[in-house]
């Protein structure tokens, strides 16, 4: 690899280190969906504002939220955003966006077995400086992505 190439590597990747710095800084309402399958009916699932489930009935009228089949007739796909005329600022709708990947967890929980499970509520182990990792990607884990 020749200098020159070398020092064009650099400065792409300098490059889109600012770029992505400069989006996260940004004011801009995160505009995605999350998804999550339910293994219910789709008539089961009712997001209207009287019926929806208690994780979701927290967020408000700040969150839009879409019903449909998934696919192979699976049971029901969930889709979860905040609304990008929510009038949030940047960080707040930020914010609101991991309490929305939470809710949807959360949801799905209680459509399929009835309680909300706390995998992080460990009843048979005590806290311990060995499995402090482990509570720290636990209480992580529904608002960040997988475990």
């Amino acid at each position: 690899m020749t200098r020159r190439t070398t020092l064009g590597a650099v400065a792409g990747v300098l490059a889109l280190g600012a770029l992505a710095a400069a989006r996260s800084r940004s004011g801009a309402v995160p505009d995605r969906w999350h998804v999550v399958t339910i293994h219910r009916d789709p008539a089961d699932v009712d997001v209207t504002a009287a019926g929806r489930p208690r994780p979701l009935a927290e967020l408000g009228e700040a969150v839009e939220l879409r019903v449909s089949v998934a696919p192979g007739d699976r049971g029901t796909e969930l889709a979860a955003r905040v609304r990008p005329d929510s009038g949030l600022s940047g960080s707040d709708a930020r914010d609101l966006d991991e309490h929305v990947r939470r809710a949807l967890r959360d949801t799905r929980c209680l459509l399929e077995t009835g309680e909300v499970l706390r995998p992080d509520d460990l009843g048979t182990s005590r806290a311990t400086l060995t499995n402090f990792p482990l509570r720290l990607a636990l209480r992580k884990a529904k608002t960040g992505g997988r475990l």
